[in-house]
């Protein structure tokens, strides 16, 4: 394969970026392990707020975490668009400005975690019972936002999954994982939105799999496509004789 130097640039630009997310992935799913059951219910109980105190640096750096993961996941939708073949393109269009919301979603939960969780968790220590009373009332966060930010992202890896499958030159370990990682986006909202407990510890583990080894093997991937023997640039002047 022969690929232009816009090519190369933005299929190596993307397997710096994906292998920069399968990383904070990996970080993402050692913390996840070891989260307290209450504090992964995002529901606000004493409980919560009891374990929160001990597991608060590992939910700062998770959050961070997930913060530099959707970023970097936003430069591979842009990649992928980038190198989308022409039949493809209306719905290409489409699906990376779906993806790049539910990414941008994700970064957005992600300050909102940071900034308002551990705040009111300190409220809810120092508070009075009444103060208690409405921390827990109020809750402590949204967990229907995942519909947004992984469940847009999930539909963003089935179908392009999909539509890579006519082309050979993708290697078909990369389609099972983007499947495999778009189900498992939409069993985490079920999840995450019902509250339960154990479907969240079962997908946390074939996050464990799935999201790393689709990340380092899609970057090791492009990284080498970008290594392909160049097509030498066109000058203008050359196109218009």
């Amino acid at each position: 394969m022969r690929l232009s130097t816009q090519e190369r640039s933005i299929t190596r630009f993307g397997g710096f970026c994906s292998l920069c997310a399968g990383a904070c992935f990996f970080l993402v799913v050692c913390c996840a392990f070891l989260s307290p059951a209450s504090v992964i219910s995002y529901v606000a109980s004493d409980q919560y707020f009891s374990d929160f105190k001990s597991y608060r640096p590992i939910f700062v750096l998770l959050k961070w975490l997930l913060l530099f993961a959707n970023m970097s996941m936003i430069g591979v939708a842009c990649t992928f668009f980038s190198l989308r073949r022409e039949e493809n393109h209306g719905l290409m269009a489409w699906i990376t400005c779906v993806a790049i919301i539910g990414f941008g979603i994700g970064m957005l939960q992600s300050v909102q975690d940071l900034s308002t969780v551990p705040y009111l968790a300190d409220k809810y220590a120092a508070g009075t019972p009444i103060t208690r009373e409405v921390i827990i009332a109020l809750g402590v966060a949204n967990p229907s936002i995942y519909i947004l930010s992984l469940g847009l992202p999930g539909f963003w890896f089935i179908l392009v999954s999909w539509r890579a499958l006519g082309n050979p030159g993708i290697p078909k370990h990369l389609l099972i994982l983007g499947f495999l990682w778009g189900v498992g986006n939409l069993l985490t909202v079920i999840a995450h939105v019902f509250v339960i407990i154990r479907l969240i510890r079962l997908v946390t583990l074939g996050a464990s799999v799935f999201a790393p080894m689709w990340s380092i093997a899609e970057g090791l991937y492009l990284l080498k496509l970008s290594r392909a023997a160049a097509v030498p640039d066109v000058r203008a002047d050359e196109l218009i004789q």
